[in-house]
């Protein structure tokens, strides 16, 4: 055998159990990039479900303001549909006034809002909305289905408003209206 020093023999020995320590840890891979193709893909997978997840969320809400906003103009319209109404039923109660007071209802519209002293009372509030039209010389003895009032031009997906002598308000299409005034007209001869 051959003479070792103590020294000598540490030093042996050390390096023994670093290289057994050494061979009890995995080796590292012999590619070293081989572990970078999955991060790649599981990257791109990722980012694909949170585009993916995205573009859900921005078409939901891109439906949901369409939505939204259909509801709010047919709101819109019918709000200015009831307001029109609200107008034909406060011209109604006003003639009806001057009626009791003048024992005649009013000859012309101008006497009407003369006597109501509202202008704004008098026009449908549409955007494109008209005066209303007065049809003058009836009277309560006459038929309650003749028009009093009504709208010129169909503003109320296409209807017009109209007041009948008999306090009835209706929406029609402007043939009915048209028909409804002859009729009105023709009962005045």
């Amino acid at each position: 055998m051959e003479d070792i020093t103590f020294s000598q023999w540490h030093s042996k020995n050390e390096l023994g159990e670093q290289t057994r320590f050494r061979k009890s840890i995995p080796a590292q891979r012999a590619d070293p990039h081989g572990g970078t193709i999955i991060n790649i893909v599981t990257a791109v997978i990722f980012l694909g479900l949170l585009g993916f997840g995205i573009w859900w969320v921005i078409k939901s809400l891109g439906q949901a303001g369409q939505q939204y906003t259909e509801t709010m103009i047919e709101t819109k319209y019918t709000a200015i549909t009831v307001k029109c109404q609200t107008n034909l039923r406060a011209i109604g109660q006003n003639i009806q006034m001057y009626a009791i007071s003048n024992d005649i209802f009013p000859p012309s519209l101008k006497a009407l809002v003369e006597w109501s002293g509202s202008t704004q009372l008098f026009r449908c509030p549409a955007p494109d909305g008209e005066r209303y039209v007065y049809i003058p010389g009836q009277n309560g003895g006459m038929s309650p289905a003749n028009v009093l009032l009504y709208e010129p031009k169909a503003v109320h997906d296409g209807r017009c408003s109209v007041l009948r002598l008999g306090g009835q308000i209706e929406l029609l299409t402007p043939e009915e209206v048209q028909q409804a005034v002859a009729r009105t007209l023709a009962s005045l001869r």
